[in-house]
């Protein structure tokens, strides 16, 4: 293979192959009743199996809501060794996260929404409608929520979780605007891809080391892998999923979402980029038999080589959640932290 197409200037001076990272989605730990104690334990917990990093999901409204609690959990973290990253959650309605609300942003400026061929807002489940990301006015709230991010807290990391409307042609009037005559839907999702260079060279501006992550779901297929993992302000690209093979999921849950026989592509990808692979092993809302068949199947998923791997540290819905964070970390441990 040649040299990385697309790799960002802070990892083109850098020596060496690209940093394994691995990061816990902390979702929500941050918010209300925060009990600094726990923070401390949760994030023993965390760096004793070899995790490098913590995200929290910040919607635009914990600007305001919480910037004190998401200090003591910078600090906490820190006091062990693991940097703070941010996952720009429901923002403008493009982007996942949690908790799976609405974008304040979005409903209060209807003039940025994404509309259909009709003229009818497009919604999105259960997050209500999404702004265009052709408006000015998106581009603004987008950039300057992540300078507020990067300045408020040391956050040294962003991940870009599952882009929304990849799939959707907008006929909103900036989008119209915006179009050529002839536009298709591979237009649309270039200009999606645009879009996220644009915000992650802000960011960049703002705090030229900061490490910029995405991933999509695992049944992902076609251009869009191909073009967003060239977005040149990247530095890992991946996926979520099932820390199992197709097979497995299909007879758990009847369906696809997995990473083994999915995930390769997405690494694959990133790889031919300049880019760090990345895999979230998805462990919310998972069936209990799933617990010892991920136990089973995780030495396999992260064989495949990804440099940069997400969990969920005590995820949502699980009929046991202590049994399957048990058998989630000593697979985790065994893989990061093996016996001398």
């Amino acid at each position: 293979m040649g040299p990385p197409l697309n790799l960002p200037k802070h990892l083109r001076q850098r020596k060496g192959p690209i940093p394994i990272i691995t990061t816990a989605y902390y979702f929500r730990q941050h918010m209300y009743s925060l009990v600094p104690r726990h923070v401390r334990e949760d994030m023993a917990w965390m760096a004793d199996i070899g995790t490098t990093s913590v995200s929290l999901a910040v919607l635009e409204q914990d600007f305001d809501a919480c910037p004190r609690n998401i200090e003591i959990v910078a600090k906490e973290a820190e006091r062990v060794g693991i940097s703070l990253f941010a996952t720009p959650s429901r923002w403008g309605g493009r982007t996942a996260g949690a908790p799976k609300a609405p974008s304040y942003f979005t409903a209060t400026h209807p003039e940025t929404w994404v509309l259909d061929k009709q003229g009818k807002p497009i919604y999105t489940t259960p997050a209500g409608p999404a702004s265009s990301i052709h408006h000015p006015a998106t581009v603004e709230f987008f950039c300057r929520s992540v300078e507020r991010l990067l300045t408020l807290w040391p956050v040294a990391g962003i991940i870009w979780d599952e882009p929304k409307l990849m799939h959707v042609e907008d006929h909103s009037p900036a989008a119209q605007a915006a179009a050529p005559p002839d536009a298709d839907l591979r237009w649309h999702q270039d200009a999606f891809a645009r879009f996220f260079d644009r915000v992650g060279a802000h960011a960049r501006s703002i705090k030229p080391d900061v490490t910029l992550s995405m991933f999509m779901p695992a049944m992902t297929t076609g251009y869009l892998v191909e073009r967003f993992s060239a977005i040149e302000n990247l530095d890992y690209f991946g996926c979520d999923g099932r820390p199992w093979s197709i097979a497995d999921s299909q007879r758990l849950e009847g369906r696809d979402k997995a990473l083994l026989g999915q995930a390769e592509r997405f690494i694959a990808a990133a790889k031919q980029n300049g880019k760090g692979g990345l895999m979230l092993l998805e462990n919310h809302n998972m069936p209990t038999p799933g617990y010892e068949v991920m136990g089973e199947r995780l030495p396999d998923v992260l064989r495949l080589g990804a440099e940069h791997i997400l969990y969920y540290y005590y995820p949502r819905n699980n009929e046991d959640p202590d049994r399957q964070m048990a058998i989630l970390g000593a697979g985790l441990k065994a893989h990061l932290r093996p016996p001398a």
